[in-house]
């Protein structure tokens, strides 16, 4: 069974943004890596690239107009909150509301979920509009509570 760690290692190491990346959260239900590669992604690539790096993790894809999505986000973010100490609330519009900054600033943001056996998997990318390099990576390996 894959680790979260490995996990994150495959998703960074795909889009060139394993050196320097760095968790913003690890604790024993939830790992959050962020990371940046000098590489430019073409903007009409990133839904075929995070597409490939699913088939990658031998990970099954949840459709984008799922109710399935808003339950796999809570349940990353209660992963956040049972053990990290936040000094800010926690909500399950924190990735939406997270997006709608991050295009408001003229970045173009795409994002995927993904399911394994024992976890959730979100990964986001984002890069300025006109295709200026970092291409940001952020992925989110969550555990699953079945």
């Amino acid at each position: 069974m894959k680790k979260t760690y490995e996990i994150a290692g495959q998703v960074m190491g795909f889009f060139d943004a394993f050196k320097g990346s760095r968790p913003a959260i690890d604790n024993e239900r939830i790992l959050i890596v962020r990371g940046r590669s000098r590489k430019v992604l073409p903007l009409n690539e990133f839904e075929q690239k995070l597409s490939e790096i699913g088939e990658i993790l031998e990970a099954t894809e949840v459709d984008a107009t799922s109710e399935e999505i808003s339950e796999i986000l809570e349940i990353g973010d209660k992963n956040i909150k049972r053990s990290e100490n936040t000094t800010n609330d926690v909500d399950n519009k924190g990735f939406t509301r997270m997006k709608e900054e991050l295009e408001s600033m003229g970045l173009v943001v795409a994002y995927k979920v993904f399911e394994l056996p024992k976890f959730n998997i979100v990964i986001a990318i984002w890069e300025d509009k006109n295709e200026i390099p970092p291409l940001y990576v952020e992925v989110t390996v969550s555990e699953r509570e079945d």
